[in-house]
């Protein structure tokens, strides 16, 4: 056998590294365009590639991805080839003009960052005028009926403001809300960072939010895991690990690819130049990290884990960045609630999907 026999179901395409914000958490340092960046042509026989490989769906990313001249026709094709198209944006570049633009493209979800407060958001976007642009994004896209949520990256900047995201976005009439975790790469200070102690604290507000009415509560895959938190944050699912080169694939404007587009450059495994995109995806010895793992791959208290079969240490980007390995994750509820003492709760369908991997 040559060949691997996934397909990349999700791909995150970074279509470039421009930008017209200097976030400071930014994971990728974003600010000016690369200098070999993909060319339209480039970019639109790789979508072709990926609709020959069978991609659900695109999301283009950024940078800021409308700095780009041509993501109108890559989002056109992107949607003529049958594959869902998205996009991630700081929306100080929406219009009227372009929320009917997106609007006659037929974007499946339109995400959009939100980081904290007026003064908080403006901050770590490094732009006074980014909180109005962006609730303005919002209003705009609301009221042509486009489907959108709220992107927040949470820190120990901005922790503490939940609540008050939180009644921003129920009255912009934001339908949802993705929370993730911040992770030190890019431009992001480590001291910044979540801490320990206030991972514990973003897990059960969480779990608060999900249980209100008003705004659906989508989880970042770098938070929570299994445990009793970890696992209640999913509704008593199992959480199946990082999907980075199995299911999912990240590529960056110059075509480097990697099984994540937050996973820092280490990871890349080869370019579209050099003989297209699936000539990557499918080499045997590639995304070895996910697709080899085994007990063996983990260190620390990851290796000696009875859930280990299932989540592999959980998100790769988020466990390499706080430990320098590939399955050594602090950041799991389960862990967290082993030094309180706490044992977690038997959960029968978990356990038969564990006792299906010992066999």
């Amino acid at each position: 056998m040559s060949e691997f026999k996934c397909y990349p179901q999700v791909v995150v395409w970074e279509v470039t590294w421009a930008c017209n914000m200097r976030c400071i958490h930014c994971g990728t340092s974003a600010g000016k365009q690369r200098a070999d960046e993909l060319s339209t042509d480039e970019a639109l026989a790789l979508i072709d590639e990926l609709k020959e490989l069978g991609t659900d769906s695109i999301t283009i990313s950024g940078g800021e991805p409308m700095l780009r001249k041509d993501w109108r026709e890559l989002a056109r094709h992107i949607k003529e080839s049958g594959i869902k198209p998205y996009i991630i944006t700081n929306g100080f570049s929406v219009t009227p003009e372009v929320v009917q633009e997106m609007k006659d493209i037929g974007f499946t979800n339109i995400g959009v960052s939100l980081d904290g407060t007026d003064p908080t958001h403006n901050y770590i976007r490094q732009n006074p005028k980014s909180f109005d642009q962006v609730i303005n994004t919002m209003n705009l896209l609301h009221k042509e009926g486009l489907r959108f949520c709220a992107i927040t990256q949470v820190s120990n900047i901005n922790l503490k403001e939940l609540d008050a995201i939180r009644e921003i976005l129920v009255e912009a009439h934001c339908p949802a809300w993705r929370i993730q975790m911040t992770t030190p790469t890019g431009r992001m200070p480590k001291d910044m960072v979540l801490s320990m102690e206030n991972y514990p604290k973003l897990v059960d507000k969480i779990l608060e939010f999900q249980k209100m009415d008003g705004i659906a509560i989508d989880v970042g895959e770098n938070i929570g895991y299994f445990g009793c938190k970890g696992t209640e944050l999913l509704d008593g699912e199992a959480y199946f690990g990082c999907y980075a080169g199995t299911r999912v694939a990240g590529i960056e404007s110059n075509g480097d690819i990697k099984g994540c587009l937050s996973m820092p450059e280490e990871f890349v495994e080869g370019n579209i130049r050099n003989g297209g995109f699936a000539k990557v995806w499918n080499k045997m010895d590639g995304f070895k990290y996910n697709r080899c793992f085994t007990r063996e791959s983990a260190d620390g208290a990851c290796r000696e884990c009875d859930y280990l079969p299932l989540c592999r240490g959980g998100c790769t980007t988020t466990s390499w960045s706080a430990s320098g390995k590939r399955a050594d994750n602090p950041f799991c509820m389960l862990q967290v609630e082993a030094k309180q003492g706490i044992v977690p709760p038997k959960h029968e369908g978990i356990d038969q999907l564990l006792e299906q991997f010992r066999e």
